[in-house]
């Protein structure tokens, strides 16, 4: 089964990245982890698996986008029907 755009029908769907959680949860954990790290330095070896959690994360969940209409959307969420069916 193609995907289809929900808003226009097209079928020229790219993948995108989930820029912003990427950054949100990339920032906010290395500063969480980080402050940690002043009271236990062994916590400072979580980083680079933190960061490559989020970078996981960010690869294997893109968000799919219509080159028409350039409409976003999460493809794994069920989309509602609207107008007439």
């Amino acid at each position: 089964m193609a995907l289809k755009c929900p808003q226009c029908g097209s079928h020229r769907i790219v993948p995108v990245g989930q820029y912003d959680k990427f950054i949100y949860w990339g920032l906010g954990g290395t500063v969480a982890v980080g402050a940690a790290g002043f009271f236990l330095p062994l916590l400072w070896f979580l980083l680079p698996i933190w960061w490559l959690g989020c970078l996981l994360f960010y690869v294997k969940r893109p968000l799919a986008a219509c080159e028409e209409c350039h409409h976003q959307w999460n493809p794994r969420q069920r989309q509602r029907m609207v107008g007439p069916v």
